[in-house]
This record gives C-alpha cells, sequence and structure tokens, in this order.
C-alpha cells in the first residue's frame, strides 16, 4: 500500500511541476495521484471502497506531514500574527483532508473501472 501512495504522491507532484497546466492540474492533481498510484498495490483483496479509504488515508497522512513541516517552517521564519497563523494551520487541515479525500476517490474510481 505503501509504494502505491508513493507512487500517487509522485504523481502529484509531477504534475504541480509542469507549468502550462499547473493551474489547472493542481486541483485535479491528487484524483489523478490515487487514479495511477492505486494499481500500483498488489496483494490486497480487500473491497474497493475499503482499499481505496486505506490509500486516501495513507496519503492525507503523507500530505500532513509535508503541510505541517511547511506551516512550521512559514510560522518559525516570519512575525506573523495570531490571525494570519491560524490561516496558515486551517489551510494544513484542509489541505490533508482535499488531498487525502480526492486521492482516495481517484483510487476508488480506478479499481471500479477495473473491476467492471
Amino acid at each position: 500500500m505503501i509504494k502505491g501512495v508513493f507512487v500517487g504522491f509522485g504523481v502529484m507532484f509531477v504534475v504541480l511541476l509542469i507549468p502550462i497546466i499547473h493551474p489547472v492540474m493542481f486541483v485535479f492533481g491528487p484524483f489523478i495521484g490515487g487514479y495511477y498510484g492505486i494499481n500500483t498495490v498488489e496483494g490486497i483483496y480487500s473491497a474497493p471502497g475499503r482499499k481505496s479509504l486505506e490509500f486516501g488515508i495513507w496519503t492525507g497522512l503523507l500530505m500532513l506531514v509535508v503541510f505541517a513541516i511547511s506551516a512550521g517552517i512559514v510560522d518559525s521564519i516570519f512575525d506573523i500574527e495570531n490571525k494570519i497563523r491560524i490561516l496558515i494551520w486551517g489551510g494544513v487541515w484542509v489541505g490533508t483532508f482535499y488531498y487525502g479525500s480526492m486521492s482516495g476517490l481517484g483510487a476508488w474510481y480506478s479499481v471500479l473501472k477495473a473491476k467492471g
């Protein structure tokens, strides 16, 4: 499962690095990463919903680490007000749930498409 999460994570960041499509693919990157990342997961014979949920949880946890480190660096380097600090750490939670849920949905779509 972890190998698939890292493949999906890599796909998300490769999509973000392409400058021409960056504004559009920033939104769809987690879905595409989940769609291709779940295909590398082998040996899991659980239901498609559970498999996709686990994939989304692992991706969300990985993105939580990335977002928390980024927010911690910004919080420690810059002298920011409490209102802005709340927005930054709120963005960590929103981003984590967005990336986790969208990658799980992409994985679910891929598994259901392959099954049917």
